[in-house]
């Protein structure tokens, strides 16, 4: 069978290496890795720039090994043409996107024999957007609506034919880390199966239905907590919004930015906030809590903490549903 040869569209993260494995594990071909310009472009030479330019060079080369994959950088003010010009020299078959943060023109997607597919983070069409996994766990819609989506990319956002889904359960989101895992997993799946059989047309997908879906675009009011919030909502949303966007006590006229949970003290009092040395006690719904506040040196904390702790694989409790299959490819299956 034929390797498919595929330019891909994101940013370096710890999703980047289980997305191009994924691709590459298949026997297919990597042509290009289209990643954002950085946000400050200097006139004369930077050394932060040339860093981060070394590092994503260093990354790509240990998720692709030896092969011939070019590292491109595009950024504002976008230049379709010449990402085009440069993307038809590698003669991809399809592009493959993820968590790119402008709507990508049907100009460049018609370049590609198989156009474009896009991995969200949502069982789509609900939580269409840029923040779905923030307002999944504000809205305490995680359970009915997380997971990750491939689609077909097209001239709206998100909005696409559904290829194939992968559903999360409520112990996917324990933890930041198990977040992480799994939704790497959900997209290593997809782009190692429901991808490659779109492109060799034995995966047609099926249109999104109509209707009003919730958009998922993060305010400020989604990372304000209330004493009306159950403990464990709380705790999630630290899980998924604790370093970035944050999670915000109201506090007289101020907001305290909150860090993680020290523990429970016991039942709701009544009383008011209580704000000294470093932590904030508060009421919730179902108790009273101690939190630390949010710094510096918590933010250093939480990555230490997060490089150590340990993470049950999801492999194996993953399902991926395909939609639109042919028969002859369901014969093959069977």
């Amino acid at each position: 069978m034929a390797p498919i040869t595929a330019a891909f569209v994101l940013e370096i993260s710890e999703y980047t290496g289980p997305l191009l494995a994924g691709w590459l594990d298949g026997g297919n071909r990597i042509g290009a890795v289209v990643v954002p310009g950085f946000p400050r472009r200097p006139a004369g030479f930077s050394i932060g720039n040339s860093r981060r330019r070394l590092q994503r060079k260093l990354l790509l080369r240990r998720f692709v090994g030896n092969a011939d994959v070019r590292l491109i950088e595009f950024g504002r003010p976008y230049d379709w043409e010449g990402l085009g010009r440069q993307l038809s020299e590698i003669n991809a078959d399809v592009l493959v996107c993820y968590a790119f943060p402008t709507l990508i023109p049907q100009s460049l997607l018609d370049r590609f024999p198989q156009g474009g597919v896009n991995l969200h983070p949502a069982l789509l069409p609900n939580y269409r957007g840029p923040h779905p996994f923030h307002r999944l766990a504000a809205d305490g819609q995680h359970a009915a609506h997380g997971g990750v989506t491939l689609h077909r990319m097209s001239a709206g956002f998100d909005d696409g034919d559904i290829l194939g889904q992968v559903r999360f359960s409520e112990a996917d989101w324990t933890s930041k880390q198990t977040l992480v895992a799994s939704s790497a997993a959900a997209m290593r799946m997809l782009v190692s199966e429901a991808a490659p059989a779109y492109c060799r047309g034995r995966l047609h997908g099926v249109p999104q239905p109509k209707g009003d879906f919730i958009w998922a675009r993060m305010e400020p009011v989604h990372t304000m907590i209330s004493s009306a919030m159950p403990i464990g909502h709380v705790t999630l949303l630290w899980h998924v919004l604790g370093l970035l966007p944050g999670i915000y006590l109201q506090m007289g006229e101020h907001k305290v930015r909150l860090g993680f949970q020290i523990k429970r003290l016991g039942p709701p009092t009544g009383h008011a906030p209580t704000l000294r040395w470093g932590a904030v006690e508060f009421d919730l719904a179902d108790g009273r809590v101690l939190y630390l506040t949010y710094n510096r040196l918590l933010k250093r904390l939480v990555k230490v903490r997060a490089m150590f702790a340990r993470t049950s694989s999801p492999k194996g409790r993953l399902e991926m549903r395909l939609y639109g299959e042919t028969k002859t490819a369901n014969r093959q299956d069977g």
